[in-house]
């Protein structure tokens, strides 16, 4: 049925009046045509009687004349009336006795025998095919001598339902046009803005983002043009709610795209579904290598099955689950113990059902690494402040020995030998005061740069580390410039020199050698320009440096010391080789021949403005 009906308003109107109209026409036609038989053959019987009866007197003097060409004039005189089919005259037995020539001279039919008894005047009966026929008594001086039987012409019906039928149709044709008429005016002042009302919704549907042919002309000022202002209006609000739509897309992607945590959406069968850049970096994997994927199969391990079994304990239940933290290795950096602090929570539609998983990932690896190293710190801070207590305390004996031996080598009654331990005893004395006082000097760090002497720097250093040196049987080797001096931060550049030679010390577990340099000499600064400045080289021959440990060597926390180190020595480095504008290359290997080189240059230049910075800070301080 559907299939049949047409698309259009205007077809379906049109159809549907076509339909009414023929149904109300055939109904119409049916009333009529039954009505208008029923009263014509009523009338036909009427008229059939008073004939057979007008044609039975007409034929009483023919008959008692016995004149039968006469008789048979009537009977086709009779036939001239169309509503008579056929005539016939017999006598009372049924014998024929003049007969039209429409109506062949047949035996009497049984009906028809019937009647020859009973009719004594004139009646209707009906014959065996369903015709009615009339028989009227012939009187000759008031007696019966025969009958007279008229057939009745079915045609004369037929013709009058046919004009019936005929007139039925052309009011039917004429009214159904009369309605089209007004419906097709109407459905066309219609149709037409209904018609671009599902052009425009079309449009939005295949473009949503154009508002070309925006708003609608609106060309009428009935239902139809308030329709239209209604669309117009429905548009503007859609593309406000899209506008501001987007501008929240927006500034949620900006958050999650720049949010300094990881961001992750899980479907119903544990697939990511989105997640952030930065969670993507912490995984070391691209987003698209995520997407549409379980976690167990981006890394599967049993850090990835604890993560889904999380995710599916939240879609069963419902609720959220917060601050747990999560430990374990990556793909993308094996080896390498990391930390996480993670938060599940539901992502519910508006039927309330649990569609998605939100996951908030924060690593926490480099704040435990911090924990630990300010505890480290802390420690070697309370050691570092405690030595240069001792130190202090013993300066002041120390200062009474030395006079004490000075005066007991004056003594005069001191023999040469006596005399000789006096004066090693001194010697060690003065050795034990020159390491009190480095103590001191790397705990007082200088407030403000000054011009640095570095071969007393790296001379002091070597001092402080010559136990260590001796008893790890390491041989140093010293090219020292004495005229070297560098504008800096003494302190920070004798930390530097530690840390460089207390790593070489570190790496010559079984004795070698350790070359420490320092030259003028020419460069690249940090900025990338040659330049004249300082080097100076800090050389072992200790086990070398793997190409792991050469690619992570100045990453804050990354150590090979385990529980002895603290990862910040060379970060701690790097930042003060970066605050003299200097640069640091590295040079190692591993296997027979083994060994690492730092070489440090720092431009000449280097602290220029914190010289003048310093100079008018002195300034100020002098004239206070």
């Amino acid at each position: 049925m559907r299939r049949i009906l047409p698309r259009t308003i205007q077809g379906q109107l049109i159809f549907g009046t076509i339909v009414v109209q023929t149904v109300l026409l055939v109904v119409f036609l049916t009333y009529t045509i039954s009505a208008q038989r029923s009263v014509t053959r009523a009338r036909a019987r009427e008229r059939l009687l008073q004939q057979v009866e007008r044609l039975a007197g007409a034929c009483s003097v023919p008959l008692s004349q016995n004149h039968m060409d006469a008789l048979k004039e009537i009977l086709e005189t009779a036939r001239i009336t169309p509503t008579i089919d056929g005539a016939r005259v017999t006598d009372l037995s049924g014998r024929t006795l003049a007969v039209s020539e429409s109506n062949a001279d047949a035996p009497l039919s049984a009906e028809e025998r019937r009647e020859l008894l009973g009719p004594a005047k004139a009646r209707l009966f009906m014959t065996a095919q369903g015709r009615t026929e009339g028989v009227a008594p012939i009187f000759v001086n008031g007696k019966p001598v025969g009958l007279i039987w008229l057939e009745p012409s079915s045609s004369a019906l037929a013709s009058n339902i046919g004009i019936i039928v005929k007139s039925g149709l052309w009011y039917g044709c004429l009214a159904l046009l009369s309605n089209l008429l007004p419906i097709l005016l109407i459905v066309r002042g219609v149709s037409r803005p209904l018609r671009k009302l599902r052009e425009a919704t079309q449009q939005i549907i295949r473009d949503p983002e154009s508002n070309a042919g925006f708003p609608l002309v609106v060309t009428a000022s009935n239902e139809v043009g308030e329709l239209t202002r209604s669309f117009n209006t429905m548009v503007r609000e859609l593309e406000d709610q899209r506008s501001g739509l987007y501008e929240t897309l927006a500034l949620l992607d900006s958050m999650l795209g720049n949010a300094p945590i990881g961001f992750a959406f899980f479907d119903q069968k544990l697939r990511y579904v989105r997640l952030n850049q930065f969670l993507a970096d912490i995984n070391g994997l691209p987003i698209n290598r995520h997407l549409g994927r379980k976690m167990t199969e981006v890394f599967p391990g049993p850090l990835a099955e604890r993560v889904e079994m999380l995710l599916s304990t939240v879609f069963d239940s419902g609720e959220p689950v917060r601050d747990i933290e999560m430990k374990g290795e990556l793909p993308s950096l094996p080896g390498v113990q990391r930390s996480w602090i993670c938060n599940w929570y539901p992502v519910r539609t508006q039927q309330g059902v649990v569609r998605w998983v939100g996951v908030v990932v924060m690593e926490i690896t480099q704040r435990l690494q911090a924990e630990e190293a300010l505890r480290k710190t802390e420690k070697l801070a309370a050691a570092g402040r405690l030595a240069a207590s001792i130190a202090h305390e013993i300066n002041n004996p120390l200062e009474a020995v030395t006079n004490l031996l000075y005066l007991l080598q004056t003594h005069p009654e001191l023999d040469s030998t006596a005399r000789e331990y006096v004066s090693t005893a001194q010697a060690e004395l003065a050795r034990v005061s020159e390491i009190t006082q480095q103590t001191l000097r790397f705990y007082r760090q200088s407030t403000f740069p000054v011009q640095t002497q570095v071969a007393e720097v790296l001379d002091s250093v070597l001092a402080l580390h010559q136990l260590r040196l001796g008893s790890a049987r390491i041989t140093v080797e010293r090219e020292l410039d004495p005229t070297v001096a560098l504008f800096g931060f003494s302190g920070e550049l004798r930390q530097l020199f530690a840390n460089l030679i207390g790593n070489a010390i570190d790496a010559m577990v079984g004795g070698g050698r350790l070359i420490v340099r320092a030259r003028y000499g020419t460069g690249r600064s940090l900025r990338g320009t040659w330049c004249e400045g300082v080097r100076v080289t800090v050389s072992d021959t200790g086990t070398g440096m793997s190409e792991e440990t050469r690619r992570r060597l100045f990453e804050p926390f990354y150590t090979t010391k385990d529980a002895t180190g603290t990862g910040l020595g060379l970060w701690v480095s790097d930042e003060i080789i970066r605050k003299h504008s200097g640069t640091a290359r590295v040079k190692s290997r591993q296997g027979e021949i083994s060994g690492t080189t730092f070489a440090i240059f720092f431009p000449k230049d280097g602290l220029n403005g914190v010289r003048s910075l310093s100079n008018d800070a002195a300034k100020e301080a002098a004239n206070a």
